[in-house]
């Protein structure tokens, strides 16, 4: 396993805090040069200077995964410029409104499921015709590392979207990586699911600290799948801390 990426351009979407920030961060500290996406532009922006001061490669993309025109023109954008050189997917972007099913409203349902599903569906496809067209026979495979979520195998009282959306996310990448298999398509697919980490996303649940991750642990966790050799996959992982139960 070889942990330089330097050659490789890597998409990590929601990459303007928590999770997405410590994938950014770490992926540019191993060589590759990232593509920051997030809907928050100052927050990509920011990621983007913590990265290149501290001497690594990065961009911002103001980047809304939920709109599939936008989706497939920055892909097509990023591969006129890129090439066979981008060749990781990072679909981190995620988002929670928790709420009992007799309160969850439609906007609620609706919007999380347009970022949790819709948006690493939308990427996905974008980015596998993109490997496709740019380069059908390759040195390496391409990689899509979906940050899936523990809460798609597990439920909670307040979270039947946030479950619902991110048992779909699992499945949707499940599909994703069956199809790779056996179409031969030259790129890897592993789901991560992680459970609960020190991020903005968790503040509303407020959980003790000692039951929460370092996202930068996590994030060594996608550099990993994206460094195999190229004939092995890191097909599914979850990935909890020791004080977590699972199943529980």
């Amino acid at each position: 396993m070889s942990n330089d990426l330097s050659g490789r351009v890597a998409v990590v979407t929601g990459g303007g805090s928590g999770l997405g920030r410590a994938t950014s961060t770490l992926l540019a500290e191993s060589g590759a040069h990232v593509l920051v996406a997030d809907v928050n532009a100052e927050n990509a922006r920011t990621t983007v200077e913590q990265i290149t001061s501290a001497g690594g490669s990065a961009e911002a993309v103001d980047l809304d995964v939920t709109s599939s025109e936008a989706v497939d023109a920055f892909f097509q954008n990023a591969f006129a410029q890129h090439g066979e050189s981008l060749d990781v997917l990072v679909n981190n972007a995620g988002t929670d409104r928790g709420a009992d099913i007799p309160e969850l409203s439609d906007e609620q349902w609706h919007g999380v499921f347009a970022v949790n599903v819709h948006g690493p569906f939308y990427t996905a496809r974008a980015f596998v015709r993109g490997v496709l067209a740019a380069a059908p026979t390759r040195t390496r495979p391409a990689d899509i590392v979906s940050i899936v979520s523990i809460s798609a195998l597990t439920v909670g009282a307040g979270a039947g979207a946030y479950n619902a959306s991110k048992a779909a996310h699992l499945k949707l990448t499940e599909v994703l990586q069956t199809e790779s298999r056996e179409r031969g398509w030259p790129v890897r697919v592993c789901a991560v699911n992680p459970a609960a980490m020190n991020t903005p996303m968790m503040d509303q649940w407020n959980l003790p600290q000692e039951r929460m991750m370092d996202p930068r642990d996590v994030a060594g966790m996608v550099h990993a799948a994206v460094s195999l050799p190229a004939g092995v996959v890191l097909q599914t992982v979850v990935i909890t801390n020791r004080t977590e139960t699972y199943p529980r």
